[in-house]
């Protein structure tokens, strides 16, 4: 049991991200959600959920000092925000891009730079972002392009991170999932999770990404 660690799940829902919060309650840890909404989320056994906007840098790094004074060290953040407008491409104004990648990038590179700086006084600790199939190729879903365009630089993020941080014993993934997410198909969110568990598990031999396929 790890009831001294906690796991914090950034732009927790009631599909993907509530599936990780679950998977890691299972395993003992402390479990908190964050989340623009909270009403949103259904209450669970072993999952707090507390406010929080990931387009607020500064906000974002104050809920997670907190979770980290009250709920103790912080051993897993996963990071499950996203933001997207449909449209097509030369749709979005520049402003509403640039709303979606704070979303999308920013928050994350905030949560992870945070989280580095509370873990490398432990030598280790694992920051995991929810990538998307966007990264690598857009075109089957092209209405989606700021949400294309963020994830194909949060995989950029996370493989530069990786290579930053693993010096301090801090491992910086990505899971990039190549299907749409749904229950009773090869892509539901508990077996997307579980790849999230099994990542965390394999420590500084994971590489800097996970390419999931389908259950």
């Amino acid at each position: 049991m790890r009831q001294s660690e906690a796991a914090v799940v950034v732009g927790i829902g009631p599909g993907l991200g509530l599936a990780i919060a679950r998977r890691f309650a299972r395993e003992g840890f402390s479990v908190v959600g964050l989340a623009r909404r909270p009403d949103n989320i259904p209450v669970e056994e072993g999952i707090e959920v507390r406010q929080a906007d990931a387009a607020d840098a500064a906000g974002l790094e104050a809920a997670l000092r907190s979770i980290e004074a009250n709920r103790g060290p912080i051993a897993v953040l996963v990071y499950n925000a996203y933001g997207v407008r449909v449209g097509s491409p030369g749709m979005p104004t520049p402003s509403d891009l640039a709303t979606d990648l704070q979303v999308n990038v920013v928050g994350a590179y905030a949560a992870a730079r945070t989280m580095h700086s509370l873990m490398l006084t432990r030598g280790r600790g694992s920051i995991i972002l929810t990538g998307g199939g966007l990264a690598l190729d857009p075109r089957p879903w092209p209405g989606a392009f700021s949400l294309s365009a963020g994830k194909a630089a949060l995989r950029n993020l996370a493989y530069s991170l990786s290579e930053a941080f693993k010096a301090d014993g801090v491992i910086v993934a990505t899971v990039t999932i190549t299907g749409r997410i749904q229950e009773g198909t090869p892509f539901a969110p508990d077996l997307i999770a579980d790849t999230f568990w099994r990542l965390h598990l394999a420590g500084m031999s994971a590489g800097p990404e996970v390419v999931f396929t389908g259950g």
